[in-house]
């Protein structure tokens, strides 16, 4: 019986109350004499001396409950899995060594879930998922037969035709006033689950890209992390207003491996390359690391947290989703329109 087959031969029962988004170990990378200095995006502070073990974690973010009403660890169980297999993969990148296929793909599954684990990933997913659900409606009700349909499913063979036609009118009127908000909560559960649901996608995109690991040259130079460590963004000015995925051609991935190196994934060869990243090349990857960050950047120089999130003024700014959707419509020769939603998202 393999790891996996063990893990899912039985219910996990208990589990870390505290629940790491970012792994322990993975901030252990960026520590300096054991402890990280953070910056706080939402409080406008730095706290140092910060213990990786307590920096990035949140109540049960994993935990779920079964059909017995018991709280289950089994995602949690998954994800110590992955991040166990990863760990030693992640110090050979950075030590220069070469990697296997094998571990190249276990890596790529370990940078798929840093992608959708995070509270940003989480957000975002809740968001497509309302604004799909926003969208949906207006379009269904927008259409004063449609809504007329659906009133007469809800009230019965009973109910008055004249009352109903009058409530279609005015449903349909503001679903086409774009001004009426419709409000839709989503569950952050719910939220996660659908967002844990693109790993596999997000992954297989990430394995097949050119993996650059970035050396800092220096040894006063080191990189930066957040709180939502995969950064996605687009090669170039001319491209950035396009909408973009894991899978555009026109995208790269930012994933900072240690204090000391870190990757930069683009391109559709699965080669591995290595080299030395110049101090200003250096600053402005940590900048795209930092502005893109949920709510925590960390590091081990204090000085470097604070003079590179005080220059993008993030002490001032909020977090702000990437993904929107959108609506897209055809008409066909014979006068029909059909109308649909999709996801845009853009880059950092």
């Amino acid at each position: 019986m393999d790891k996996f087959e063990k893990l899912i031969s039985k219910p996990h029962l208990e589990g870390p109350k505290q629940q790491h988004y970012v792994p322990r170990f993975y901030l252990e990378g960026f520590a300096s004499d054991d402890a990280l200095s953070v910056f706080d995006r939402v409080k406008g502070e730095i706290r140092e001396r910060q213990l990786p073990k307590n920096v990035a974690k949140v109540g049960h973010l994993y935990t779920f409950q079964d059909k017995e009403d018991r709280k289950r660890f089994d995602l949690e169980k998954l994800f110590d899995l992955i991040e166990g297999e990863a760990a030693p993969i992640l110090k050979s990148l950075a030590n220069g060594d070469r990697i296997s296929l094998a571990q190249r793909e276990t890596f790529a599954l370990f940078l798929g879930l840093a992608a959708v684990r995070t509270p940003a990933a989480i957000a975002e997913a809740g968001r497509v998922y309302a604004g799909f659900v926003k969208t949906r409606s207006r379009l269904i009700l927008a259409d004063e037969r449609r809504a007329l349909k659906i009133l007469r499913k809800m009230n019965g063979a009973c109910a008055d035709e004249v009352l109903l036609r009058e409530q279609a009118r005015d449903i349909s009127k503001m679903a086409r006033d774009e001004s009426q908000d419709l409000n839709v909560n989503v569950d952050p559960q719910f939220a996660f689950l659908r967002s844990l649901e693109t790993w596999h996608i997000v992954a297989e995109q990430l394995f097949e890209r050119d993996w650059m690991v970035l050396h800092a040259s220096g040894n006063d130079q080191s990189f930066l992390t957040s709180d939502s460590p995969i950064v996605l963004l687009s090669t170039s000015n001319a491209t950035r207003a396009l909408p973009i995925g894991y899978g555009s051609p026109h995208a790269q991935i930012l994933f900072p491996l240690t204090s000391t190196c870190a990757l930069v994934a683009e391109g559709s060869l699965g080669r591995i390359g290595r080299g030395d990243i110049e101090a200003n090349a250096l600053r402005r990857y940590n900048m795209t690391v930092a502005q893109d960050c949920h709510r925590f950047v960390m590091g081990g120089n204090s000085d470097l947290v604070e003079s590179i999130t005080t220059e993008l003024g993030l002490a001032s700014t909020k977090w702000q989703p990437k993904s929107s959707v959108e609506v897209w419509s055809r008409k066909e020769a014979d006068g029909r329109v059909f109308a649909g939603a999709y996801v845009k998202r853009k880059g950092a």
